[in-house]
């Protein structure tokens, strides 16, 4: 029972890579380094969901030889989400240069550790599935192939998730600098998709260890093929739908760091800043940038962010922000308008964000802030 329900899970989740293969095919839905990096991606899942259900399926018996053959492939898994998300973030496409070529020693290391496994006939390989047919010498090197194989595998992958991680967390503060709504260029559901594999990949290196122990979970493995199944399937959608680009090369310009402006200069900037955003209702505007308040306060960039930094301690997300929650406060408490209403009037593009945005800089959500609105005027009302 348990083989019949991994063998329809893993045959759902290459359905749905086969499915997403197709669409990343039209390069309109993105540029061509970030459709070859996700194709890249997908490949290597293949690979792996392919090679689980040579096992599950039994059709290791009519082909043998492509036993462990996803070993090496699924290698690529790692350097391809690195690779990946640098395009994602990268304002100019990027090529295949030395990271590239140092990506491909995990590869080379399965296939050179899998040599002696490889060179078993068909015969000698079917024979290792059945205890009282397999040769010891045989089954040794199976099982140094089959463990070495994952074990890299976790090594590599979680180095180049950690560096993709770290890439993204990076890509979001520069977003947070430049952008006063950033739901749609932070590539949160990518953190989020990578941590749930990091998760999915370490249950597989325990499946590994309850193998070499002669442990049978079934439950465990049917669980695990179930998540397999059900993190692609979200990656790929979530990877289709993905915008592209998510900045040009004149918002990725970086901003100095270097203090040049005097205290007196940053004082009178930010309160130039601040009527801009309150008295002309910059804050309203979802698709506020750095760029859009540099050209309409004649201010550069730089000295906007030198000063929202330096002097008010705070990103452009926040300062943004900071501003539309203190005019939400205001319609919370004074009008009848619905909380989505309110969230759209000052600027948010969805409830999530301006909920999050709103318990950030008021402490509570919008809907708690109106309650407690109503409690503290009702009783100067009863007295009027």
């Amino acid at each position: 029972m348990s083989e019949t329900l991994m063998t329809i899970f893993y045959s759902a989740a290459a359905a749905v890579i086969a499915f997403a293969l197709l669409m990343s095919f039209d390069t309109r839905a993105g540029r061509r380094d970030q459709v070859i990096c996700f194709t890249a991606m997908l490949i290597a899942l293949l690979a792996h969901i392919l090679g689980q259900l040579l096992i599950t399926s039994g059709g290791y018996q009519f082909a043998p030889h492509l036993v462990g053959a996803e070993l090496s492939i699924r290698m690529v898994l790692g350097p391809a989400v690195l690779f990946y998300t640098s395009a994602l973030v990268s304002p100019s496409p990027i090529g295949f240069d030395r990271r590239g070529w140092i990506a491909l020693t995990g590869p080379a290391l399965v296939i050179l550790a899998s040599v002696p496994y490889l060179l078993l006939s068909a015969e000698e390989k079917l024979a290792l599935a059945d205890p009282a047919t397999r040769d010891p010498a045989h089954f040794q090197m199976a099982l140094f192939a089959c463990t070495t194989g994952i074990v890299l595998f976790l090594v590599f992958t979680s180095y180049y998730l950690f560096s993709a991680l770290r890439l993204q967390a990076r890509h979001r503060r520069e977003m947070m600098n430049q952008f006063a709504n950033i739901e749609r260029r932070s590539l949160d559901w990518l953190r989020n998709m990578l941590l749930v594999f990091a998760v999915v990949w370490l249950f597989l290196g325990i499946k590994q260890v309850l193998w070499l122990s002669g442990i049978s979970a079934p439950y465990f493995y049917v669980g695990l093929a179930l998540a397999e199944m059900l993190s692609i399937a979200a990656f790929a959608y979530l990877g289709l739908r993905q915008p592209s680009p998510l900045l040009d090369a004149g918002d990725a310009e970086q901003t100095t760091r270097t203090p040049i402006l005097a205290r007196e200069h940053m004082e009178r900037l930010a309160s130039k800043l601040t009527r801009a955003l309150v008295t002309d209702r910059l804050y309203a505007r979802s698709d506020l940038s750095l760029r859009d308040l540099s050209d309409i306060t004649g201010a550069t960039k730089n000295h906007i962010s030198e000063t929202l930094s330096q002097h008010l301690g705070v990103n452009f997300f926040d300062f943004v922000n900071r501003c539309r929650i203190d005019e939400a406060k205001r319609l919370l408490a004074e009008t009848d308008d619905t909380v989505l209403e309110i969230g759209f009037e000052v600027g948010f593009n969805s409830r999530s964000t301006f909920n999050a945005a709103f318990k950030k800089h008021a402490g509570s959500t919008p809907s708690a802030y109106r309650s407690m609105s109503c409690e503290d005027s009702a009783p100067v009302l009863k007295r009027a």
